[in-house]
Parts: C-alpha cells; structure tokens; sequence
C-alpha cells in the first residue's frame, strides 16, 4: 500500500496520508463541484488501510473552508480513523485553528460532538 497524496487546488484541499507514519493531514478549502468524485478515492485508500493500521494514528486538520457537503465527507474520514481507537491502536484528531475564527472552531467543535471524540486544538498565530 502507498501513501495517498492529492495536491490542493483552488476548490479543493491537500490530502497527504502516509501509511508508513500513520500521520494524516487535511489542509486547504473544499467546496468541488463534485464531492462525492473528489472524496472516493479517499474512502477507498481508507477502507483498505483500516485492515492494517499503525499503532499511532494522528489525523491533522488545518482547513479554511469546507462546505456542507464536504463536511459530510471530512466526519466520514474522521470516524473511520476514530473507530480504530482502541487499546492496542491509538488515534489523535488535531484541529488547527486560527483564534478569531470563530466558525472554523464550531465546526471543529461540531464534528467532535457528531462522533463523541475529543479533538486537540492548536490555535496558530497569525503571521
């Protein structure tokens, strides 16, 4: 199995999952045009990588902007990461945030609560 990489593009964010290091990230905007076409080879590598996990998995989210459906999408990747947390595998979801902005952080918050996990919150410093 190889890490999954998709640059960024204007409408869409980088994904970089590397199974070697069990370290996932998600940065950048998502609104597609065709979300379900853009997420589906996410939820393909996911569904072949959860049948041999690393012991530590630390899922990285530094967005900007998701839209309603993309979220729908962003819980499903959180959730299958978070349902392997278990004694023997340990799973962190880290959110980045930027500290006046007040809807990146309800999402976070939103998301936390839809799948009953807590999340770490890192508020970056504006350059």
């Amino acid at each position: 199995m190889e890490k999954l990489f998709i640059p960024s593009s204007p409408d869409t964010p980088e994904i970089n999952f590397d199974n070697s290091t069990g370290k996932f990230s998600i940065t950048g905007r998502s609104y597609p045009s065709d979300t379900p076409s853009f997420f589906q080879p996410i939820n393909t590598w996911l569904n072949e990588y959860i049948l041999n996990p690393n012991k530590i998995i630390v899922l990285e989210i530094n967005i900007e902007y998701f839209h309603s459906v993309s979220i729908k999408f962003l819980t499903n990747i959180i959730t299958k990461l978070i349902n392997l947390n278990s004694p023997e595998i340990s799973v962190t979801v880290v959110w980045y945030t930027e500290d006046d902005d007040d809807d990146n952080i309800d999402l976070g918050k939103s998301i936390e609560r839809d799948t009953n996990f807590n999340f770490t919150y890192i508020v970056l410093e504006e350059e």
